[in-house]
């Protein structure tokens, strides 16, 4: 699903146990929410810059640190050149992963809060199915699948049956319903 496009047709085997209202409220519910976290535009851009810094920051860093050093380096012995050099390449190591974590982190966190907001809004529908379902009524289960870096807002959906138990004996199963059919509880 895009932002950009209409909700899908209403599924046929969901008719008795969602309304097409719910059914479209949700559906755009859940792509404005998504979209929110899906701007490849920005994505790419990000990691473009990032990636530039990465091969930049620590060439730039180790010469700088050698550069202290020029003007001594001829005189101060080979131990202590090695030395000098081994140290500008760790300061270029750490350059690269302190540019990774400036620069990946932040895209990683704000893909994951987005992933936490709609599984958030999901697992409060299921609430909300599993208090207005009769007892032995199906309820939808709803899954989304999150665009992941560089989409352009697609979002996986899908609402599968399962059939709730309110029994009360400790062996309680959720049996998978198939098109209505509902089954007693084991005992």
């Amino acid at each position: 699903l895009s932002h950009t496009q209409p909700p899908p047709l209403f599924p046929i085997g969901l008719q008795n146990y969602v309304s097409l209202h719910t059914w479209e409220t949700r559906v755009r519910a859940i792509t404005r929410m998504a979209s929110r976290y899906s701007k490849p535009v920005l994505e790419r851009s990000w990691m473009f810059a990032a990636m530039i810094l990465t091969f930049i920051a620590p060439i730039v860093a180790y010469y700088d640190y050698i550069h202290h050093f020029d003007e001594d380096l001829e005189q101060i012995n080979e131990d202590r050149q090695n030395q000098i050099v081994w140290q500008a390449r760790l300061i270029a190591l750490c350059v690269t992963v302190g540019v990774w974590i400036v620069m990946f982190l932040p895209v990683t966190i704000w893909k994951y809060m987005g992933r936490v907001r709609v599984n958030k809004m999901i697992d409060c529908w299921a609430k909300n199915d599993v208090r207005s379902a009769s007892s032995y009524a199906a309820i939808p289960i709803w899954k989304v699948t999150m665009p992941g870096m560089f989409m352009d807002g697609i979002v996986g959906l899908t609402s599968q049956l399962q059939a709730h138990s309110s029994c009360s004996t400790s062996v309680s199963y959720l049996i998978p319903l198939d098109l209505g059919c509902l089954f007693p509880c084991a005992a």
